[in-house]
C-alpha cells in the first residue's frame, strides 16, 4: 500500500472531493459521510435515486459510535464477522439525512486501503459501489470509467488496485428493524445463531 497514494486521495476527500477506491467487494465510490455536498454529488455521479439510502465504513468502533446508538449486540457482531455491515439507530446531526434520516448501516472494512482512507481522514466515509446504478459491480477500474464514463469529470481521485477478486457483499443486520437486511458473505442462520436466535 503506497502511503502517499493514500494521503493525496485523504486531500481529496478534505477539500470535499469524491474518490474511487478498493473495497472488501468491487471498487467503491466515496466522499467524506458529513458533507453534504461531496454527498449530492454522488447521487448525481451514480444517478441513484434519493430514497436510497447510502452505506458507510469507518475505521473503528469508536469512530462509529459517534454517530450511531451502539449497543452490545453490535460490538460482538463487528468483532464476530469482520466486514460485515450493521445498521444503527442515528444520533447527531452530523451525517446528513440524504444519507439516511433514521439508521445508518456502517461496516469496518478489510480492505487496509478503504480503512487507511477512513482512519487517516478522521471521517467515515460513503461507499457505494463505483458504477451508474443498475449496473453491474465493478472490479477494475477499466470497468469504473466504461459506467461512469458521462460523470468521470466529477471524480477527483482514482485508486487502483488491478482488478478485485469478485467476493459477496457485506451482510446487512439492521438492529432498528431486527431483521438481515441483506444477505451477504454471512449467512443469516449465523447472525441468528450467533445472537441466540433473535435480532
Amino acid at each position: 500500500m503506497d502511503i502517499k497514494i493514500i494521503e493525496e486521495a485523504v486531500e481529496a476527500i478534505k477539500k470535499g472531493g469524491v474518490i474511487v477506491y478498493p473495497t472488501d467487494t468491487c471498487y467503491g465510490i466515496g466522499c467524506d459521510a458529513t458533507n453534504p455536498l461531496a454527498i449530492e454529488k454522488i447521487f448525481r455521479i451514480k444517478g441513484r435515486e434519493k430514497d436510497k439510502p447510502l452505506p458507510l465504513i469507518a475505521s473503528s468502533i469508536e469512530m462509529i459510535e459517534k454517530y450511531v446508538i451502539m449497543d452490545e449486540r453490535a460490538k460482538k457482531l463487528y468483532a464476530k464477522f469482520p466486514g460485515i455491515s450493521v445498521a444503527m439507530r442515528k444520533k447527531g446531526l452530523e451525517i446528513p439525512d440524504s444519507v439516511n434520516r433514521e439508521k445508518l448501516a456502517f461496516r469496518i472494512p478489510a480492505n487496509e486501503i478503504s480503512k487507511k482512507l477512513s482512519e487517516i481522514s478522521g471521517k467515515p466515509l460513503i461507499s457505494t459501489s463505483a458504477n451508474k446504478s443498475g449496473d453491474p459491480s465493478p472490479y477494475s477500474i477499466i470497468e469504473v470509467k466504461s459506467s461512469l464514463k458521462d460523470s468521470l469529470i466529477y471524480i477527483d481521485y482514482f485508486i487502483d488496485s488491478g482488478t478485485l477478486g469478485k467476493n459477496p457483499p457485506s451482510t446487512i443486520v439492521d438492529l432498528v428493524e431486527g431483521k438481515v437486511g441483506r444477505i451477504g458473505a454471512v449467512s443469516e442462520e449465523q447472525i441468528l445463531n450467533f445472537l441466540g436466535g433473535r435480532l
